[in-house]
């Protein structure tokens, strides 16, 4: 009996701290994100383009977005305001899903989620928290 209830009483803690930890690390969603580096899921960055036949290299210049405590987001391309969630790590955009590879407070590494597999190429991103 002793046993059942130690091991019941570590599974409790266990999910509490599995818990916090997660609450934390989705406080390190908030902010604004600036993307320094693009690249093919297979680590390609650059590519041919078809029509001319010239090389070019996956960019991500000027890409920035502001995620904000209320889950709601914007992005600086576009100017594109949308309501974001995470589900453990599932990072959902406004309607486009990434994988989160990396979180920490300065860094977020995401990838694109193709639910539907009907992608040809996915994508990495690299992005730095500004202050």
């Amino acid at each position: 009996m002793k046993v059942l209830v130690i091991v019941l009483l570590l599974c409790i803690i266990t999910d509490v701290t599995s818990c916090q930890n997660s609450q934390n690390n989705s406080h390190d969603l908030f902010g604004k994100w600036q993307c320094y580096h693009k690249e093919l899921e297979d680590g390609t960055t650059k590519s041919t383009d078809l029509f001319n036949g010239e090389e070019f290299e996956f960019s991500c210049d000027r890409l920035t977005f502001i995620l904000r405590s209320d889950f709601t987001g914007s992005e600086s391309l576009n100017g594109l305001n949308f309501k974001y969630k995470r589900n453990d790590s599932i990072l959902t955009l406004g309607n486009r899903q990434y994988i989160i590879e990396k979180l920490t407070n300065t860094e977020l590494i995401i990838r694109e989620y193709d639910t539907k597999q009907i992608s040809l190429s996915t994508f990495r991103q690299k992005f730095k928290k500004k202050e």
